[in-house]
C-alpha cells in the first residue's frame, strides 16, 4: 500500500519528530485538532511495521518541502523520509510523465481546490496509484468527498481508523 502525505503533514512530522517516532510522549502543539492528527500519525508509524505500506517522497513533494526554507531538523527528517522512499519498491517505478500529470490535474480542476500545489500533489498521488492521500486541509478533504481517482482522501485519523480495522481482521 502506498500513502501520499501532503507537504503540511510531512512538515508536522518533521516538527514533531520525537513525538511521531515514539522518542517522546510530549506533543508540542496546543491545537487539539492538530494533536489528534499527530497522534494518528504516530500510531500509523507504529503500525507500519505490521503492515506493508510505504510513504511517498516524490521529487515534486521534496522540492516543495525544501522550497520553504526548512530548519536543520526538518531537513534531517526530510532526508530520512527520502531515503525510506528510495529504498521502497515503488520508487523504482518510472515517474509519471508531465503529460500524464497535466491530464490528471485537468481532471481534478472540477474540484476547484484553493491552492495549485494541492491539485498537483493529489494528481501525483493518483498517477502513482497511491491508496491514500493524507491531508489536514479541510478544503481538499471536503471537495474530494472521501476519495477521487481511485484513492482515499482523508486526514490521518480517518486513515488510521480504517487501517487499524484492516489489520485487526487479518
Amino acid at each position: 500500500m502506498l500513502i501520499y502525505l501532503d507537504a503540511n503533514i510531512v512538515q508536522y512530522c518533521a516538527d514533531e519528530e520525537d513525538f511521531i517516532f515514539g522518542n517522546s510522549e510530549r506533543c508540542k502543539t496546543a491545537d487539539p485538532n492538530l494533536r489528534k492528527e499527530l497522534v494518528a500519525l504516530r500510531r500509523l508509524v507504529e503500525l507500519e511495521q505490521l503492515g506493508d505500506w510505504h510513504f511517498v517522497a516524490s521529487p515534486h513533494l521534496m522540492a516543495e518541502l525544501h522550497a520553504g526554507k526548512p530548519t536543520r531538523d526538518q531537513r534531517k527528517v526530510y532526508k530520512v523520509f527520502q531515503e525510506a522512499w528510495n529504498d521502497s519498491v515503488y520508487s523504482e517505478d518510472s515517474p509519471p510523465t508531465e503529460e500524464k500529470m497535466r491530464g490528471i490535474e485537468q481532471s481534478l480542476s472540477m474540484l476547484k481546490l484553493k491552492h495549485a500545489p494541492d491539485q498537483r500533489h493529489l494528481a501525483e498521488a493518483i498517477a502513482l496509484n497511491a491508496s491514500w492521500f493524507l491531508t489536514n486541509d479541510k478544503d481538499v478533504v471536503k471537495k474530494a468527498k472521501g476519495g477521487v481517482g481511485g484513492i482515499r482522501v482523508s486526514p490521518p485519523s480517518e486513515c488510521l481508523r480504517d487501517i487499524s480495522t484492516g489489520l485487526s481482521l487479518r
